[in-house]
């Protein structure tokens, strides 16, 4: 098994992932190369099919991109929609739009998903504030996404472990938060787990026993991605149970989470391994090369000045 293969974490949610030309040239080829109005673009996401496709997400990205009033009437409008697709696309835009100017609507659009998280009765639609409200990285949020956290719908529990570490001090987190993610942890759905583990073990700075017991638990996931981020996160705290996994996973076709956690660890022990790595990589993939150099120095041992 080939352990710890992390994916891009947050994808979309940095607007300056997309650069704007890329994105503007998205919305011109889909729209007819003219500028176009907040409505116009509104009704253009609410007709696509698919809400996942590039089409979607790059008309929802321009309406990011707006800073004005107008436009934010709009997608206030659109999220109270009685059409269940425009009220997503109302509630897609809220969680980002005015991004570039910090969110000069934050108050507005955080009662709106709030009251959206509470009301809405389409799995869909809570996914969605879920995630809006997980954007806005605002603590009052919290009570929004937690009352969801053992929601059947399993794309729900998604949103809220994906959603929880952005609505909590990272280095002090809160209880509830931590407790949230922990059960999440142990979800039955793998993508559930894996967002919790991350979220968890390196999005959090908590460290406790029940923190750590999670994180042990998930070591044994069927899932590499998930043992990796539970790896991870035990050597973020440098629990003496990592080093073992790491020295065996080492040797096992790692991903990057195995090579960074030996990083973390700064273990001497590691490093026979990471140098095996190193000869047999070929420079193909820039950051885990990267990534694989980083390791090493921090388990090289430090010379004595002079």
């Amino acid at each position: 098994m080939r352990a710890g293969i992390r994916r891009c974490r947050w994808a979309g949610a940095d607007q300056g992932v997309t650069p704007r030309w890329k994105r503007r040239r998205r919305v011109r080829r889909y729209l007819g190369g003219v500028d176009v109005e907040p409505g116009e673009l509104v009704d253009g996401a609410a007709a696509v099919s698919d809400p996942e496709s590039d089409k979607y997400w790059a008309l929802i990205r321009r309406l990011h991109d707006r800073t004005d009033r107008a436009a934010f009437d709009v997608a206030l409008t659109a999220a109270r929609s009685t059409e269940i697709r425009r009220r997503l696309v109302g509630l897609d835009v809220l969680g980002q739009i005015g991004y570039a100017a910090d969110r000069p609507f934050r108050a507005e659009t955080l009662a709106a998903l709030l009251a959206e998280a509470v009301q809405a009765a389409d799995d869909r639609l809570i996914a969605s504030a879920v995630t809006a409200l997980g954007h806005l990285s605002d603590p009052r949020a919290r009570p929004g996404i937690l009352r969801h956290a053992a929601h059947p719908s399993k794309d729900v529990r998604f949103a809220v472990a994906v959603a929880l570490p952005g609505v909590t001090d990272a280095d002090a987190p809160d209880a509830d938060v931590v407790e949230a993610l922990i059960r999440l942890t142990r979800d039955p759905d793998t993508q559930v787990r894996d967002w919790a583990t991350f979220g968890l073990g390196t999005q959090l700075a908590a460290d406790t026993p029940a923190v750590r017991a999670a994180l042990t638990e998930r070591l044994g996931d069927p899932d590499g991605d998930t043992a990796g981020e539970a790896l991870l996160g035990l050597a973020r705290r440098h629990d003496p149970r990592a080093l073992p996994r790491v020295l065996a996973w080492l040797d096992d076709d790692p991903g990057n989470l195995i090579v960074e956690a030996a990083g973390e660890l700064a273990a001497p022990e590691c490093l026979p391994a990471l140098l095996r790595l190193k000869d047999r990589d070929g420079g193909g993939d820039n950051a885990w090369s990267a990534g694989l150099d980083a390791a090493i120095a921090a388990c090289a041992p430090t010379r004595p000045a002079g």
